[in-house]
This record gives C-alpha cells, structure tokens and sequence, in this order.
C-alpha cells in the first residue's frame, strides 16, 4: 500500500491528467480549515471520451494505491473525483467555460506544478523496475 501526502496526491492527479491528453490543468492549494479538501485539481478534456479517460485513470490511480475516495460523480461534461484530501473537476471547454468554478475559491493559491512533476516519481513505474 502507498501512502501519500496531500500535495503528492495532487501532483499524480495532475500528471495522470496530463498523460490522458488533460488540458489548461489547474491545481489549487485551499486555505487550511476550509472544509472541503487540501488541493482542487481542474481540468479541461477535449471530447466527453476524454474527459471519462482522465477520471477513469485517476480513479484506478487511486483505487489500486488505496487511496480513499468517493465514487465517481458527474456526467456529460463534467466528471468529479473526490479522493477527499484531493478534489479533480474534470470538465469539457463549454461546461468548464459556463461554470467558472476557479473562482469559487478567491483565496486558494494556484500551484506551479511544471517543476515538481520533473522529480515526482510515478509509483506504478518504480514497482515495475
């Protein structure tokens, strides 16, 4: 079993995203005690099928590292997965666009992520060596 902080969660959530083809990906990091999560992870999919591949690949992501979480929520357009320290939104463009829902969330902090992913070290990849 993996065991893995928050931010590390957030960071896999978003390179798995990436890998499935994930677009303008955000990453927010919530004020402490706001009730709802540590980190929010947005993202855009191209196609519906996209979007279900991103979801689809977090969710195994977290059901085989035993990561808790929530069953997948949503439907054409907009797709939750809710690992609860960690929430991903995964939207297509229009549905993205006519939400808005960055700006639910005035005073989280928007993450660079480009630097960290170059030194996390995907677990799937470092038990098959």
């Amino acid at each position: 079993m993996t065991s893995f902080s928050s931010r590390d969660l957030a960071l896999h959530t978003v390179r798995l995203a990436l890998d499935k083809g994930g677009e303008d990906v955000r990453l927010l990091q919530l004020p402490k005690g706001n009730g709802v999560a540590d980190f929010v992870v947005i993202v855009s999919g191209r196609s519906d099928r996209n979007v279900h591949a991103i979801v689809q690949g977090i969710y195994s992501f977290c059901k085989q590292h035993h990561v808790p979480r929530m069953p997948v929520e949503g439907e054409s357009g907009w797709m939750l997965v809710d690992c609860i320290d960690v929430i991903v939104h995964a939207f297509d463009e229009e549905k993205r666009a006519l939400y808005d829902i960055e700006h639910l969330w005035p005073l989280a902090r928007q993450i660079a992520y480009d630097k960290e992913l170059k030194t996390l070290v995907d677990p799937d990849k470092a038990i098959a060596e």
